[in-house]
């Protein structure tokens, strides 16, 4: 019989840290699949290289930036938080076809479940497939948003999709709301490059008591935390989601949910 194999999708995916958290589980609860691998995608060429994977036999996809959108369009069906945030994060291929979940949502609460910003005032930077789900998941816990993004109308249907209601900032705006906001999340790419500077909002405006969370994970520490960092912010980048939100997705296809402790942390290189 074919062993099950899964793995991860996106462009860029070579900075994934993903085929080191999966693996590490695989191995210390001994399940009998294949090694979970990154596999380069590009979003012109998503129907036709998903098709091919699942040809080639796999069962389990996670789906990065910036694919999620796309996945959700291509699934037969999805659970009711992918059909909410209209993007998918976990593909299931089963013979019923293919299905669609998000975890980033509860990924996104769980990483910063200790940190007390329920019903605080908070600010998402970008309106993509991540900001959907930060925004689904501060909705969760009673918070008062504030959207930026570059494209006002992709801001406007992030909200008008997810029925939530947020203030949807511009320029002139974003500076006052950003003096206010106790929780900051870049969930924009911006950054993702070494050295790549984040400049969507001025840091002099930051207060010092604020959370600066940003979702890029590799580099650890982006411009956009370094300079949060410098105005005495508390800082943190995205690896305990992607741990949280790969944690949901392990348990979805093999059934177990698996332990986030030392030894992972150990192999992630995070003392």
């Amino acid at each position: 019989m074919a062993h099950k194999k899964t793995a991860v999708i996106g462009d860029p995916i070579d900075h994934s840290l993903s085929p080191k958290i999966h693996n590490h589980w695989i191995e210390s609860k001994k399940i009998d699949v294949a090694p979970y691998e990154k596999i380069n995608v590009k979003k012109e060429n998503f129907i036709r290289d998903v098709n091919r994977l699942i040809e080639e036999g796999y069962n389990g996809l996670n789906v990065t930036i910036p694919l999620k959108e796309d996945a959700y369009k291509y699934c037969d069906n999805t659970s009711d938080i992918a059909r909410t945030l209209k993007a998918v994060n976990t593909l299931i291929i089963n013979k019923d076809g293919v299905y669609g979940d998000n975890t980033d949502p509860v990924g996104f609460e769980k990483s910063i479940a200790n940190r007390g910003l329920n019903n605080k005032l908070c600010l998402v930077l970008g309106a993509g497939g991540s900001a959907r789900a930060v925004v689904y998941a501060l909705t969760h816990m009673k918070c008062e948003i504030g959207i930026y993004n570059r494209t006002r109308e992709k801001a406007e249907l992030l909200c008008s999709d997810l029925g939530v209601e947020a203030t949807i900032l511009t320029e002139t705006t974003l500076r006052e709301f950003v003096g206010s906001s106790q929780l900051v999340v870049n969930t924009t790419s911006l950054g993702q490059q070494e050295d790549q500077e984040n400049n969507l909002i001025e840091f002099d405006s930051l207060n010092s008591s604020a959370h600066v969370y940003d979702l890029i994970y590799n580099p650890s520490k982006t411009t956009f935390l370094r300079h949060a960092e410098k105005k005495g912010c508390t800082v943190q980048n995205g690896l305990e989601m992607l741990i949280h939100q790969a944690a949901q997705s392990f348990n979805l296809w093999h059934d177990t949910m698996p332990e986030i402790d030392e030894d992972l942390m150990s192999v992630l290189g995070v003392s």
